[in-house]
């Protein structure tokens, strides 16, 4: 009999965690472990007694972002494969996820199949690079000479930038993150200064003008 494909969630919200566990219980080669995993600390500590193959991590997250738990997670534990599921589209945070050691990246609008997917092949120690991140690399590598402004912010200062971008207050975006208005705030000045913008009528237009904020 096949090893089962061991996958532990980590996401801040309850409902996207029973439909991910759902979703791969409907198929024997996968199997969840770890319980409810709402936070980067409660993975981490997780982790000291489970190895899972695979690791499905959301980018936003309480106190500390995704970003800064995937790194934690790859300097302590590199041989564990981390696939991002986020609400962010690729073009917004896949390059910088994938620069940090995730071996993937999916909108949570992605069908079902395409998540079991990509679960599979991480869990063999490959990649999953889709289409619209396969395209994103490449304009990387054609644009490296002329680098946007935004790409040199912190990986908070950026996510910041996105929220902001979407007409989030300081206030509610502390409710996202879990952190003090005082904080975003220091965040929404550090991200001002390095971009050169004045106000937040600036940064939505900045967010427009470079690609970063999706207009339907």
């Amino acid at each position: 009999m096949n090893k089962k494909i061991s996958v532990t969630i980590c996401d801040d919200h309850q409902i996207v965690r029973d439909g991910l566990k759902q979703i791969m219980g409907l198929y024997p080669d996968i199997e969840v472990m770890g319980g409810d995993i709402a936070s980067g600390e409660s993975l981490i500590s997780s982790l000291k007694g489970i190895r899972p193959d695979v690791i499905v991590l959301d980018v936003s997250l309480p106190g500390r972002s995704g970003l800064e738990v995937l790194k934690q997670v790859k300097a302590l534990y590199p041989e564990i494969g981390v696939l991002i599921l986020s609400m962010y589209p690729e073009d917004q945070f896949a390059i910088r996820m994938l620069k940090a050691g995730a071996s993937g990246y999916l909108n949570k609008d992605t069908p079902p199949e395409i998540l079991i997917d990509a679960v599979r092949t991480i869990a063999k120690g490959e990649d999953y690079i889709s289409p619209d991140v396969a395209n994103l690399l490449v304009g990387e590598v054609l644009s490296k000479e002329d680098e946007a402004p935004h790409k040199l912010l912190s990986d908070r200062e950026y996510e910041v930038l996105l929220l902001l971008g979407q007409g989030n207050s300081v206030t509610e975006i502390g409710e996202k993150l879990s952190l003090s208005v005082k904080t975003i705030s220091t965040y929404r000045l550090r991200l001002m200064s390095k971009l050169k913008l004045q106000s937040n009528a600036d940064i939505v237009k900045y967010s427009i003008r470079n690609g970063i904020l999706a207009i339907d």
